[in-house]
Parts: structure tokens; sequence; C-alpha cells
């Protein structure tokens, strides 16, 4: 049998008290909802709808599921109501199973959504819920069961009376619905309630009301937190403190030396080799690869990084959407953006800032420079204050070095602009024309003095011919 999902992700989230979707809130890195689609994923359901209604073009956009299928929710009426808008994306020819499952539920394993798949099979159901004990039981709906122990009805917490709040099996609201009968009964849901809303749990009183002929059944899970919602900023944090936890601990079961886990932020995607050595305030968020015996000092940022083996990655480096060739050293307090590809053997030092610059292998940039839009072959040493001057005002140029080139300090590369390999650039150049292999290239202006020139500054402004008036009145300031 084929199976359909509809995931409701159109509620504003009011208890975060924030003006985005809270569907749209990260969790380890990436929006929560992106886990709960992936989790719905592992059913192969199709096809696979997202309810959407508040901010419903953000959230599409931060969709990356390319099956997924959207419907809008406008105005919101509930989860009966939005499970109807759901339901409509679904073709009328479809005969299997529905899965529903919601957005801001993100802690939801794909083994559990499987077992449940299977248990709601083996039993010949029309209609299974997930359902858990808890022993404080808070505000949730309830599970009500008659006498031989089989599921009537669920109850909002709103509407049950003091007999049905005291039961401690509550409904998580993931359900698994033959397509004809969430059909039909979504046609039957009423607003009779506190809220005045269309709930989607009528369906189970509605489905029972049919006899068995519509079998209805409660799989009870084993692990509570899957179920755990995210309703306010407390509950996020709390959940990614838990992710982070786990991402810490099978890391360092593998072979990874953390510092400080309590302060080291690991992505789930992140891979990391053995023997790496990872110190505190570290984030390392997306899709980071790093090689076996990297080393990373602390207070660094990397975002969809590549390291390649026996980097090190010193105080206070940050880093995005780039390659770090093997045996690399960077920083302190460098800044790798997006493009940057370091070919290995490199040293790019304090201070120094790349950006879409490729770099040949043992090429060098020790401190205090920019290098952006460019390509420097191999074995090139790029001195003090080097500024590649990429952007006109309008677009960005190219600057191309060669191997083995000496580019002194203070020099200005004005792109597009090329210089050859074994060429040596005198401190202080400016570059704007295209230089030969082997060349030495310098801009010098005459050096010019005036002699006595300092004294008449002075006296110009009222101190002493050896200045000491002005110190004088400094130390008074």
């Amino acid at each position: 049998m084929s199976v359909a999902a509809i995931i409701l992700a159109a509620g504003k989230g009011t208890r975060m008290r924030s003006k985005r979707a809270k569907v749209l809130h990260e969790l380890g890195g990436e929006p929560m909802i992106a886990r709960a689609i992936r989790a719905a994923a592992a059913l192969e359901p199709e096809p696979i709808v997202i309810v959407v209604g508040h901010q419903a073009r953000e959230v599409e956009a931060a969709v990356s599921f390319s099956r997924a299928r959207f419907a809008l929710q406008e105005p919101q009426r509930g989860t009966g109501d939005a499970a109807r808008c759901g339901l409509g994306r679904i073709p009328m020819g479809f005969t299997g199973d529905v899965l529903i499952a919601y957005g801001d539920m993100p802690a939801i394993t794909p083994a559990t959504l499987r077992a449940f798949l299977e248990a709601h099979r083996k039993r010949g159901a029309k209609l299974s819920l997930i359902s858990i004990i808890l022993d404080d039981p808070a505000a949730y709906g309830r599970v009500i069961r008659d006498g031989g122990g089989k599921v009537e009805k669920i109850v909002e917490f709103r509407d049950a009376s003091p007999a049905e709040r005291a039961i401690k099996e509550i409904n998580t609201g993931f359900y698994l619905v033959d397509a004809a009968l969430l059909r039909s009964a979504l046609a039957e849901l009423k607003p009779g309630n506190a809220q005045g809303e269309y709930y989607l749990t009528d369906i189970v009183a509605i489905a029972r009301a049919r006899g068995e002929s519509e079998k209805v059944e409660a799989w009870v899970a084993t692990d509570p937190a899957e179920f755990a919602g995210i309703n306010s900023r407390e509950e996020l944090a709390n959940m990614e403190a838990e992710i982070r936890a786990a991402v810490n601990r099978k890391l360092m079961q593998s072979g990874v030396t953390l510092v400080d886990p309590a302060c080291t932020y690991i992505s789930e995607q992140a891979e990391i080799a053995p023997d790496c050595v990872i110190g505190p305030n570290v984030q390392i968020i997306g899709m980071c690869k790093l090689g076996e015996g990297v080393r990373i000092d602390g207070t660094a940022w990397l975002s969809n990084v590549t390291i390649g083996p026996r980097c090190h990655l010193k105080l206070g480096v940050r880093a995005e959407d780039c390659v770090i060739g093997e045996e690399s050293e960077i920083g302190p307090f460098a800044n790798l953006r997006a493009g940057t590809e370091l070919a290995g053997h490199n040293r790019i030092g304090n201070f120094v800032e790349t950006k879409k610059a490729r770099l040949g292998r043992g090429t060098k940039a020790s401190h205090l420079s920019y290098l952006g839009d460019a390509t420097i072959g191999a074995d090139t040493n790029v001195g003090c204050g080097v500024i590649t001057v990429n952007y006109d005002g309008y677009d960005k140029h190219q600057t191309v070095i060669g191997d083995r080139c000496m580019v002194g300090c203070d020099t200005q590369l004005v792109a597009p602009v090329k210089v050859g390999s074994d060429v040596f650039v005198a401190s202080g150049t400016t570059i704007v024309r295209e230089v030969s292999d082997g060349s030495l290239v310098m801009s010098h202006h005459p050096q010019r003095e005036k002699a006595g020139w300092m004294a008449a500054w002075r006296k110009r402004h009222g101190d002493s011919p050896d200045g000491s008036l002005r110190r004088s009145k400094d130390h008074q300031d």
C-alpha cells in the first residue's frame, strides 16, 4: 500500500514571542520543520504536503525537500481545517494511508514512524494514532478508552471533565488514516468546542461511531521525548542542548577530542575524523568535513567547510563555504569567505581576509591582507598589507598571480590584472598592468625632505621646539 503525508506547519506560534513563523526557528543549524520533513520522508510518502499559513512564502522557501507540495490554510481554523487543506493537495484517486504529522515536533525519528506504520498495517486499522503515557500529562489531549480497552475518542484538555483529566494516556497528534476514511471524517467535522475550531482529534470519535469496519487503534510509543513540541524559546533551547549533547557524545565515542563539550556546537551533518581536537567556543555548522588530526584551538565559526588532514586553525578563525587543503595553518583571526580554496600546506595568518580566492600549494599570506577574486599559484609569499583591488563600484574583477612570487608589503593589485611567475614585487607598489615572468616590479616615488619643517609646524601650533609643551598638556588631559 502507498503512503502520503501531511505536515501541519501553518501556525504562528504565539508563545515564541516572535515575528517569525515557529517552524522557521532553527534547531541544530536548520529550520525545525526540516527535521520533521526528514522523519516523514523516511516512509517514502508520495505526495508529501506541507500546510502553510503564517509567513507561508518564507516557510516554503525554507523547505529544501524537492518533492514537497504546499497547501495554504488561510485563515487558520484549527488542526482539522489544516488537515482538510492538506488533503486537497492529495489526488482524489489516492487510496493508501495518510500520515499526519507536525512541523513543530522535530524530535520524532524515522525509526519510530516506520514502527508506527508497521503496527498500523499489522493490526488492520483504518485509523491509528500514537499515544504516550505521562506521569504528568499536563494540558495534552487525553485518549479515552471504553471498558474493553478500545479507543473511543480524544478529548482536548480544555473540554475534558475532571475524570478525563486524570487519565495519563495522551494523544501525540500523529495519525495514520485510510485516505477514504480521512476524506469523509474531515467532511463531518464541526467547530463545537471551547475554541470554535475544527479539531482533527474528532476524527477518532467519528471513525469509532462507524463500528468495526473503521477499526481504530492507539499505538503506545515508548519514548515520550520524541513527541516534545516546541512552543517557547525555553523549549527550543532545551531541545537544542539535547541535540548538541547527543552529537558530542557520538563524536567523542568515535575518537574526537572535545576540550569542553559544554561549549562546543557541532551540527549533525558534520563529518569529523578521529584524532581531531576541537577547543572551546567552536561552532561547526552545516555540511562541514574535517580530516584526521585537525586541530581547532577555539572560538571558531565554520560553516560548510572542508578541512584536510592535520590542519591547524588558531584562535578566532571564521570560514564558510570553502576548502582548506591538508597541513595548512589558519589564523589567528583569519576570515575565509565563500569560494576560498587552499590547495594545501598554506598559511593564512592574522587579520587576513579571502573571498573567492584560490591559493596554490605552499602559498602564504601571513598577516593583514585582503585577497578577493584572486587566483594565486604555488609557493608564493604575500606580504603584509597586500590588497587585491577587485571592485570598481559596479563589478568585481580578477587578479592572477603566478608561482614562486614575492609580493612585498603594502602592495595594491588593481584588477583586472595578471602577474606572472617568479616575479618580485617591491614594497609599496601599485600594479595596474600585466607583469611578465621573472620581473622586478616597482612604482616608487622619489623620497623628498624639507629640513626644519617640524620646528615650524610646532611653532605654528604654539608648541616648544622639542614638543615639551604639547607633552605636558597631554599629560594634564
